[in-house]
């Protein structure tokens, strides 16, 4: 998109610093948003993003510096001050109850009252009124969680702006939508733009920053490094603000369009003989050797991200089998999957971590029994926990530190080094690198190789092709629950991997 000439700023970070115990997620951080602009917010992971994203939502308090809101100091004691003000988030994980209706959801905490009683009816009015700037032609009578996510965005977008939204937050919001609900999505942000709303977009897709956003501020080690128009600079030079000028950028998963894939290496441990879960995925059959990286790369709905979750026990198919070194998998029994060194890991970092609980407790939670069989003291916990973590490396190296305050690249580290504790035959990856950065990404991966060069076999199942074709020794393409392409001994790029799956 095109600068614009600057009116003056509608929220001002000045000098924000904010520390957790040893670690500095901020410092002196000085930043202005101006109406009817985009901005974008990147940064490697623990660059200091989600801290700042908490302090302008009210969901912290900066230790140092303040904020001013159209010129005057401001200090939001929660999201719902923040909110009042006219500063609301849609975060990645989004915060609708899907239980609720769509109207009921627009109106959380406010439904209209007439003669002592909910105004259903003027409701459901009024929620049609609020969706029709936004081109969402559903039936605000129906439950949230019917609906597609980008909807389910939309709506949280449309509460915000009905409540008055000056200045509007999306972390990582088009992180699980498919290519159309991308552009959807693109179209609402840009026409709030247009209506004077200041929008702070955070992703790790740099094509999307470039192509959506007015501005672009970079973060390192909790300080602005770069802060400029999108015009005036390049993918490869945000990159290399992200990581540091020690960092010399080759070819990687970030930018990978072509490869040549190999043959199947030998004997399969697993072999998935016409698995099928009605609506999801149907007649799947593939092998899976040791020592080998099988892609699975599908779109949005395609049923790849489902069918892993299936041979790791989490979901139960209606037909087929799963053979793991010649004997049957039990079906929907995760345990049991877990216990033959079958596991899981997932994009979803909140199905796979407490966060209430510390690093250590959530690095050997799968394996407690194993190494602790009579008793467990949190110092012996932390003391065997400490040299896996150092092994992935985790950063900071502080067991004892809520996982919660780690960065979500840092997080996912901790889900693979719970996993290094114990045996793992067959390594299932579920969009492993969702809301990384690119160097969290090549981190994260290494660990994959490093358990794939010790005998494990990995399928890696995901929507981004530059992850499969850096990565997958082969590839099987899912459309619409199906397998409609195998590809190995071959020469493939991301062109052919999009048109078959799409």
């Amino acid at each position: 998109m095109n600068a614009k000439s600057n009116p003056p700023p509608v929220l001002e970070v000045c000098q924000v610093s904010k520390r957790f115990g040893a670690v500095q997620a901020l410092q002196q951080v000085q930043w202005r948003l101006f109406p009817g602009r985009i901005h974008a917010l990147v940064g490697a992971n623990g660059a200091g993003k989600s801290t700042l994203l908490k302090i302008l939502s009210g969901a912290l308090q900066p230790d140092e510096g303040h904020l001013r809101l159209a010129g005057r100091p401001v200090r939001f004691a929660s999201p719902q001050d923040a909110l009042a003000a006219g500063v609301a988030t849609v975060y990645q994980e989004l915060s609708g109850v899907g239980s609720l209706s769509v109207a009921e959801n627009l109106f959380l905490g406010r439904q209209p009252v007439r003669r002592g009683r909910v105004d259903w009816s003027g409701m459901v009015a009024a929620a049609r009124e609020i969706l029709a700037p936004f081109h969402l032609h559903i039936d605000p009578r129906r439950r949230l969680d019917r609906y597609p996510l980008v909807v389910r965005q939309v709506v949280e977008v449309a509460r915000a702006v009905h409540r008055g939204a000056r200045v509007l937050l999306l972390d990582e919001p088009t992180s699980a939508l498919s290519a159309a609900e991308t552009e959807q999505l693109f179209r609402i942000v840009a026409q709030l733009a247009e209506q004077g709303v200041a929008v702070v977009f955070i992703s790790h897709f740099l094509d999307e920053v470039l192509r959506l956003c007015h501005q672009v501020t970079v973060l390192r080690e909790g300080r602005v490094v770069l802060d400029v128009p999108t015009p005036q600079v390049s993918q490869h030079q945000l990159i290399q603000h992200m990581l540091g000028a020690e960092h010399r950028l080759e070819l990687g998963a970030w930018e990978t369009t072509r490869r040549r894939l190999s043959t199947p290496p030998g004997e399969p441990v697993l072999q998935v003989c016409g698995l099928e879960l009605p609506g999801v995925f149907r007649q799947v059959e593939l092998e899976l050797c040791p020592g080998e990286c099988l892609g699975l790369f599908g779109l949005a709905g395609a049923g790849h991200l489902e069918l892993v979750e299936a041979l790791a026990g989490a979901l139960r198919p209606r037909g087929g089998s799963v053979l793991l070194e010649g004997t049957p998998l039990p079906p929907g029994r995760v345990a049991a999957a877990v216990g033959r060194g079958v596991v899981l890991v997932s994009g979803d970092r909140a199905r796979e971590l407490n966060y209430l609980g510390t690093v250590a407790a959530n690095t050997t939670v799968g394996t407690l029994r194993r190494h602790f069989p009579l008793w467990i003291t949190r110092r012996a916990e932390q003391q065997k926990a400490r040299g896996v973590l150092q092994q992935v490396g985790c950063r900071p190296l502080e067991p004892g530190l809520p996982v919660g305050q780690l960065s979500g690249g840092n997080q996912q580290k901790v889900v693979f080094a719970r996993w290094l504790l114990g045996q793992v035959k067959v390594l299932l990856l579920q969009e492993p690198t969702r809301g990384m950065d690119v160097g969290a990404k090549e981190e994260v991966m290494q660990l994959v190789g490093r358990l794939k060069r010790q005998g494990a076999a990995v399928l890696l199942a995901s929507s981004e092709p530059e992850l499969v074709l850096a990565h997958a020794d082969r590839i099987l393409v899912m459309r619409r629950g199906r397998v409609v392409a195998r590809l190995h001994d071959c020469q493939v790029d991301k062109a052919q991997l999009m048109q078959a799956a799409s």
